[in-house]
């Protein structure tokens, strides 16, 4: 017995820890398909409704038929390279930024990376814990106010994701399904039921088709860039593209134009709201918890691998407990609503760390996928932060409308970092200079 007991136990404590810093073995992998599913529960979330609708109330029809699948295109280039770093890597996206930035750069990197996912995560679930009470109240006349909804909601992503990433794709191999079932119908419900005329904006244009494009980008962009996360389980190359396709061609564009049909025929932006007047508010509450589980799962988890790599002496369990825990807590008061602007231009200096971690991976180690392994030809990680720093400036100066290149900051901030890169990379080959500050050790 004592021989089959450790085994047993050391392969709990691993997959509790989910391989959070170190590659994925072949036998772990799985099929792009569960990948997708589980990434496609996590993009059906009550934020994306939201966008969706506004750019259907803001742009029309006319103006999303351009602005959705143009800035999805662009998210699908993106998820497809970051989904190639993840199969040639197999590694967290947070051991990959430690591999390019080194390990100095890389703890201020994912310091940053850490902030933006538990910021999302506290907005998501103070979200849910309001749209709960007003559902509840709504459709039962009974107030449970917030705090009793945020932190079940809480608790039950935490429950989940402290399994780590078998117990996710559990989840969405049921719920996702089903979500989609529902959606669809209600959806089908919203739009008979609408009184509203032919297709036409609801109020004046508040955006152009450029604007358009920045915000179905931007709503999804750290998505795409931490995709390894998850790609990293993939069979090869071709279950990784898969995935990108899967989720950035067809499941994010679908879900935001679904929402913005429906919100340019009834003229209502809160889905949930609008479902509940139609006396479907049993239905919405649904939706809106099997929503906001498998998203939250998705940045609780992410945040979970973020922090592992800052503090790697703490069993990943607990960091998935006190993250949860702290969520929570700040979920019940009103920070989260003054967090919103500060997580989106957060977001601008992410893109800029995918355009350095895709430079290094695809073009500078493709024949080095260990984590322990670094090239000479790295310049130093003062250099690297400098690059990280430039591209986030051309990213906040196209937000700004002082200069740009693509017209999508996101965009533009990843393509300067990248080609920037490339530059201080092959200057430090052609010295042949080593790096200052590369070990990850």
């Amino acid at each position: 017995m004592p021989r089959t007991s450790a085994p047993d136990t050391h392969e709990a404590a691993s997959r509790l820890e989910d391989m959070a810093t170190q590659r994925v073995p072949e036998e772990h992998t799985v099929s792009g398909w569960h990948i997708a599913l589980i990434l496609v529960g996590i993009v059906i979330t009550i934020p994306a409704f939201l966008t969706g609708a506004e750019l259907g109330l803001a742009l029309g029809v006319k103006g999303i038929s351009v602005a959705i699948p143009v800035g999805a295109l662009t998210l699908c280039l993106i998820g497809c390279l970051t989904a190639t770093v993840a199969v040639q890597s197999r590694l967290t996206t947070y051991m990959i930024i430690r591999r390019a930035f080194g390990f100095s750069g890389a703890r201020l990197v994912n310091l940053v990376m850490s902030v933006s996912l538990f910021g999302w995560f506290t907005v998501t679930a103070r979200f849910f814990g309001h749209s709960i009470h007003q559902g509840v109240m709504g459709t039962l006349g009974v107030d449970l106010g917030r705090t009793v909804p945020v932190i079940l909601g809480c608790v039950l992503v935490a429950a989940t994701v402290i399994f780590g990433f078998r117990a996710i794709e559990k989840l969405t191999l049921w719920t996702v399904p089903l979500l989609l079932a529902i959606i669809g119908w209600l959806i089908f419900i919203a739009l008979s039921g609408s009184d509203a005329g032919p297709a036409s904006p609801a109020q004046p244009q508040s955006m152009n088709v450029g604007q358009g494009i920045t915000a179905v980008v931007g709503g999804f962009i750290v998505g795409a860039i931490i995709l390894p996360d998850f790609c990293r389980f993939a069979r090869n190359l071709r279950h990784g593209l898969l995935v990108a396709i899967t989720l950035f061609g067809i499941a994010y564009p679908l879900v935001l134009g679904s929402l913005a049909v429906v919100a340019i025929e009834s003229g209502e932006k809160n889905f949930i709201l609008l479902l509940t007047g139609m006396g479907h508010g049993a239905l919405a509450l649904v939706v809106l918890v099997l929503a906001t589980w498998t998203t939250n799962a998705g940045n609780l988890y992410s945040n979970a691998l973020v922090l592992k790599t800052l503090l790697e002496r703490v069993p990943q369990w607990k960091l998935v407990m006190a993250a949860g825990g702290l969520g929570a807590l700040i979920a019940l008061t009103d920070l989260p609503e003054h967090l919103i602007g500060f997580l989106v231009i957060l977001g601008i200096s992410i893109p800029p760390i995918a355009g350095i971690y895709v430079a290094d991976a695809l073009i500078f180690r493709r024949d080095q996928p260990d984590v322990n392994l670094i090239q000479n030809l790295s310049p130093p990680t003062s250099q690297i932060l400098l690059v990280w720093l430039l591209g986030s400036t051309l990213g906040f100066a196209t937000n700004a409308g002082w200069m740009t290149l693509t017209k999508i900051p996101a965009f533009d901030a990843m393509l300067t970092s990248f080609a920037v890169h490339l530059l201080v990379c092959q200057f430090h080959a052609r010295k042949g200079n080593t790096p200052l500050d590369s070990s990850v050790e």
